[in-house]
This record gives structure tokens, C-alpha cells and sequence, in this order.
């Protein structure tokens, strides 16, 4: 079907500019009819008789509206030539528009000038409608543009507010670690610290720690009696020392035994307080990373805001020169035809 070459928007025009040639609504208009809409639409007259040769199977002089449609197709097709870009295929959708208001207008006021006052008004009837329809199709075309361009930037935004949050949790994720190293570390300069500390502590301990004079002598005598090979006496006086060194031995037992408690409990003290100090002062860089995360991130999303903000005050002004530049160049047609007229 030539039909289906054609938008939808654009063939209920053609049939609109059809029924008003078509005016006892046979749905059939005279070849010389067609001539006139060929000439009103910038096309040449003569091509509507030659085509409607090619068309017309009974050549009576009559078109209906299918090959009327063939008629505007063929000829649509010979102007083409060549492949458009979108944006020119809109100005050409939208100057067709503008010949057909500018066709009706012509018909009223040949329509008017001749007293045919019933033809007049369904022209101006159809030429409001399609003045209507036109302006709701650029401002809806306008609209979608401008609905495209703000999700694209949404999206956009929203693509860079994950990045930000990816690299702030990896940047986070970092610090951790760093974190939990300095801690493992600390921990491990501690141990080390406690075991050269008992080394140490034992050795000095043990070594201020002395037996008794009269432990001495006893262990004295006992040699000498030996030497005198008198053992019986030197065996009660080994016995004696023996009892007195084992004494002796607890005694400075629990001395070396406090002196390692206060110096582990000092030391354990100091490991505590700079474990505490480490801890406090990862947990304030801590804090204060996320404070610089929340900043940043209240000052990107204010920012993007911003944008939107003036992305949507930018489509409302550019709404509004649409709506008054639609009207003026439909309502150019009006004045040019008056001045037309009047000259």
C-alpha cells in the first residue's frame, strides 16, 4: 500500500486537504483539483496530469484519495535524491505542515472572497485543528528531547556517584588494612619486648639475690671436714645446709618472683597505654575520613543538584521560546496571507 510510505500524522493531513477539494464527498476529486494542490505545495501542475496517467487505471479525470497518495508519494520520492539527517527530516515534516495551513488559509479566503461562507468554515475548522495538532507535536517533540537529554544527565550523575562511592570504599578498605597491620605489628614489637624483658629482669634478679653468711660457713666446714675425711660430721653438716639453703632458696624465690611481676606489670602498663594511644588514633583518622567522605559527597551532590536545577530552568525557558516561536511561524501564515491579500 503507498499508504504505509507515509506517517500517520501526515496522511490524515493529506486526507484532510482531500475532503475539502473532495466537496460533494464522493470520495473522488477532479484531476484539475489536483493540479491546484500540486501548485499551492510548490509542485509542478503538470506532473498531476502525467502521473494520473501512470496511476489512473480508468482514466476518467478523477483521483481517489489511494492514488492521490501514490501521486504525493512519487513525487515525494523524485525530490528526495538523497539520504537527510533526523534534524532535516523534522524541518522538512514541519515546513509540509506549514504548506498545508498555508493551503488551507488560501482555500478560506478564496472560499470567503467568493461568499461559499460553509467552505470557508470548514477550512478554518481543519486549519485550527491542524494548527493545534502541530503545536502539541513540537512541544511533545521539544518535550521528549528535553526528558531524553535530562535522564541521560541523571544517569551520568548517577555513574559518577557510584565511582565516588567505589573509590571511597576502596580508598576505606585501604585505610583498614593499613590499620589492622599497625596493630599486628605493635602487638608483636610487644611480645618481643616481654620476652627480652623476663631475660633481662631474671638474670638481674637472680643475681642480686645472695645466700646467707651462715649458709656460707656451713657449706665451709662441710668441705673442710671432708678433706679430714671426717664424714660422719661433714654428712650432718651437708644436712644442715641443705635444709637452710632450701629455705633460703624459696625466700629469694618469691623476690625474684615480685621483682618480675612489678616490672612485667609496668611494662604491660606502657604496651597498654600505646596500644590505646594507636587505637585512639586510628579510630580519629578514622572519623576523620568519613567526615571528608560525607563532605565530598554532600558537595558532589549539591553540585549535580545545581546542574539539574539549571539543566530544568534552561528547558523551561527554552519550553517557553519554543511555544511563542511555534506560534509566531503559525501565525506568520495568517499575516503573510493577509498581506496578500490586502496588497
Amino acid at each position: 500500500m503507498a499508504d504505509l510510505d507515509f506517517p500517520p500524522e501526515e496522511i490524515e493531513n493529506f486526507k484532510k486537504l482531500f475532503d475539502i477539494f473532495d466537496k460533494d464527498s464522493s470520495g473522488a476529486i477532479d484531476v484539475s483539483d489536483m493540479e491546484q494542490v500540486m501548485e499551492q505545495l510548490g509542485k509542478d501542475p503538470a506532473r498531476a496530469r502525467s502521473l494520473l496517467d501512470e496511476i489512473d487505471p480508468n482514466h476518467d479525470g478523477k483521483i481517489g484519495f489511494d492514488e492521490y497518495l501514490k501521486m504525493l508519494l512519487k513525487i515525494e520520492k523524485e525530490l528526495e535524491g538523497s539520504a537527510h539527517e533526523a534534524s532535516q527530516d523534522a524541518i522538512q515534516a514541519e515546513n509540509k505542515v506549514l504548506d498545508f495551513l498555508q493551503l488551507l488559509e488560501e482555500y478560506r479566503l478564496k472560499c470567503e472572497s467568493e461568499g461559499n461562507y460553509n467552505e470557508a468554515k470548514k477550512a478554518q475548522l481543519k486549519y485550527d485543528e491542524l494548527k493545534k495538532k502541530e503545536t502539541f507535536r513540537q512541544l511533545q517533540q521539544m518535550k521528549e528531547a528535553q526528558e531524553k537529554e535530562l535522564h541521560s544527565l541523571e544517569d551520568a550523575q548517577n555513574t559518577q556517584l557510584e565511582d565516588f562511592n567505589k573509590a571511597w570504599d576502596s580508598y576505606m578498605a585501604e585505610y583498614e588494612a593499613t590499620a589492622y597491620k599497625s596493630l599486628e605489628k605493635l602487638k608483636e614489637k610487644h611480645i618481643q619486648e616481654y620476652q627480652e624483658l623476663m631475660e633481662k629482669v631474671t638474670a638481674e634478679a637472680q643475681k642480686k639475690v645472695k645466700h646467707s653468711k651462715e649458709l656460707l660457713g656451713l657449706r665451709q666446714k662441710q668441705q673442710v671436714l671432708a678433706k679430714q675425711k671426717s664424714y660422719e660430721e661433714a654428712e650432718k653438716i651437708k644436712a644442715k645446709a641443705d635444709q637452710l639453703e632450701e629455705i633460703e632458696d624459696e625466700k629469694n624465690e618469691v623476690i625474684v618472683k615480685k621483682i618480675i611481676e612489678t616490672k612485667e606489670k609496668k611494662l604491660r602498663q606502657q604496651q597498654q597505654m600505646a596500644l590505646a594511644a594507636l587505637l585512639k588514633r586510628i579510630q580519629r583518622d578514622r572519623n576523620e575520613q568519613i567526615k571528608h567522605r560525607e563532605m565530598d559527597s554532600s558537595r558532589l551532590i549539591m553540585r549535580n543538584r545545581n546542574i539539574v536545577n539549571s539543566l530544568v530552568i534552561k528547558q523551561n525557558a527554552e519550553a517557553k521560546k519554543t511555544l511563542q516561536q511555534v506560534k509566531e511561524n503559525l501565525g506568520d501564515i495568517k499575516k503573510n496571507m493577509k498581506s496578500i491579500s490586502n496588497g
